[in-house]
């Protein structure tokens, strides 16, 4: 979560200072004024507090096009999908099928840690939904057991 704090637009971090603020009964100033890492804890602590849903969802993108841009665009690559630089930059494409991503998993091993996979599939089922929660999501409730 603190990658939302190094690298979002500073409206959505005045935004989600006010909100996190608000929910935690601090002063706004007080957000403001901590670390990235201490401000992306207290933000992982709010998980499912619907105020924050946007935030979350923006911070797991950037978290993934900024600090694991290259596991991004190598499943990405592998799976055939436009990007620039792990973004996607087209919506002319097929989502990876689920054998489609045991592939991937499997051809990728090697490069990049299993959790970091794992995060990488459940955020792309969750900020994607549709095709790609059905096709990611089986990997990540496999991984978890």
């Amino acid at each position: 979560m603190a990658a939302f704090w190094r690298h979002a637009d500073d409206s959505s971090k005045a935004m989600a200072a006010v909100q996190l603020a608000r929910a935690l009964h601090f002063r706004d100033e007080t957000i403001r004024r901590m670390p990235p890492e201490k401000k992306g804890e207290l933000l992982a602590g709010r998980t499912g507090a619907a105020e924050l849903e946007q935030t979350f969802e923006t911070a797991l993108m950037l978290y993934h096009t900024h600090e694991q841009r290259e596991m991004l665009a190598a499943f990405l690559d592998f799976w055939g999908v436009p990007h620039v630089n792990g973004s996607i930059d087209s919506d002319d494409y097929t989502p990876p099928s689920a054998a489609a991503v045991r592939e991937a998993v499997a051809a990728l091993a090697d490069r990049f840690d299993r959790r970091d996979v794992a995060i990488y599939l459940a955020s792309a089922g969750l900020l994607m939904g549709g095709a790609w929660r059905e096709a990611t999501w089986p990997f990540v409730d496999q991984s978890a057991s």
